[in-house]
């Protein structure tokens, strides 16, 4: 072989290198990647990855709202236009007139999730409970951004999933997310 035939084989040897250890930043950088969200009056928010929506899936009878998100294990409802920034007995009452059933307010706490204050409300739905179904846990937040109040709904999980403070952090770190995502298309 030449001399010039060996610099083009390790220059070309290089140059395969480079694109294999480079080759998922090269897809992400050539594949166009969009979003998928759900529009819920006038605001939206991202499906997040692994996530359905429940039209998707024909699932709607088992969300609340016709904008539901799922994993297949809980469902997010979304709301808002909600009447407060955070729960009092104005939001029981509408929380309460959603469930068949019964509506059991379990603990009530005030955080702050992303510099934003939230009301977080662990209900149970009694009637839920049987032995058949054991999932009848779920947690509300509520809390202002955009000029709008919103309200979301975490339903249903089981009495031991609510003692797991693991998978109870899983949950505040998924709404966290989608307290990022959520915007108000009329927002300024």
């Amino acid at each position: 072989m030449r001399k010039e035939d060996v610099i083009r084989s390790i220059i070309l040897a290089i140059i395969i290198i480079f694109i294999a250890a480079n080759i998922n930043g090269i897809n992400s950088f050539l594949s166009v990647h969009t979003d998928r969200t759900i529009d819920f009056g006038h605001s939206e928010t991202v499906v997040p990855q692994a996530w359905n929506t429940t039209e998707e899936l024909n699932l709607t009878n088992h969300s609340k709202t016709p904008h539901a998100i799922t994993n297949e294990y809980v469902y997010i409802d979304h709301w808002d236009d909600w009447p407060e920034d955070h729960i009092t007995s104005v939001s029981d009452a509408k929380f309460a007139s959603m469930e068949d059933g019964g509506y059991e307010v379990i603990k009530r706490e005030n955080s702050t999730i992303s510099g934003v204050p939230v009301s977080k409300e662990y209900f149970t739905n009694p009637s839920r409970d049987n032995n058949v179904t054991w999932s009848h846990i779920g947690v509300n937040y509520v809390f202002p951004k955009e000029d709008t109040n919103y309200a979301i709904q975490v339903h249903y999980f089981t009495t031991h999933d609510y003692d797991n403070h693991t998978f109870i952090k899983e949950v505040d770190d998924r709404i966290e997310d989608d307290m990022a995502n959520i915007h108000n298309t009329k927002y300024n």
